[in-house]
């Protein structure tokens, strides 16, 4: 009879024993999942801050952006009125060293009507020194051009001549004088370049 007891105690315990590991295994399986979807909701919110970072740094970054291309564009802008400053300065300064040159120029014309030939001369002889001398001060330089060899970076060809006096692909003749300033060509020189002579 005792033993019975014991064997139907001994079923009961075991019984016990596999629901409290039934229960186990159900909490631990809870337990898990419960940490896994912790994780998934740490990582989420990880990446959404990752994100919002980003979203701010691109902000930023876009503004850094914006207010650059306002300062060039005022740069830009700043610079041209410079230059148009610039510009009506320096013809204002030219336009006043002429004032001299265009005053001598009505005294010269008032007073030819009574002078003779010699005292024209003279004067308009003065008035082009006065003016060669201003062009030459701004930097105005002549080109040298008869004698030379044919340059079309100074020379404009307008026609050829057969000539022994000048060799071949030489500017034999000046037709209209050419000028630069500072090396750089206001007007070519128009030329005769020179051929050679039919006789050779």
């Amino acid at each position: 009879m005792n033993m019975k007891k014991d064997h139907s105690l001994d079923e009961e315990q075991d019984l016990e024993n596999e629901e409290l590991d039934e229960n186990n295994e159900e909490e631990d399986i809870e337990l898990e999942y419960s940490e896994s979807e912790s994780i998934e909701a740490a990582e989420a919110e990880s990446e959404q801050s990752k994100i919002e970072v980003l979203e701010k740094k691109l902000e930023e970054q876009k503004d850094k952006m914006l207010r650059l291309a306002a300062e060039f564009d005022n740069y830009k802008k700043r610079t041209a009125r410079e230059y148009a400053a610039l510009i009506e300065s320096a013809n204002l300064d030219l336009i006043r060293s002429l004032l001299d040159i265009l005053d001598n120029f009505r005294r010269a014309l008032a007073s030819a009507k009574d002078a003779d030939a010699e005292a024209i001369f003279k004067g308009m002889e003065m008035i082009y020194n006065q003016f060669d001398s201003l062009l030459k001060e701004r930097g105005l330089e002549e080109i040298e051009a008869e004698g030379q060899p044919f340059d079309p970076e100074l020379h404009e060809a307008v026609m050829t001549t057969p000539t022994d006096e000048v060799p071949e692909d030489y500017v034999a003749g000046e037709l209209q004088k050419g000028y630069k300033i500072k090396g750089r060509v206001v007007r070519h020189s128009k030329v005769a370049v020179a051929k050679a002579s039919e006789n050779q």
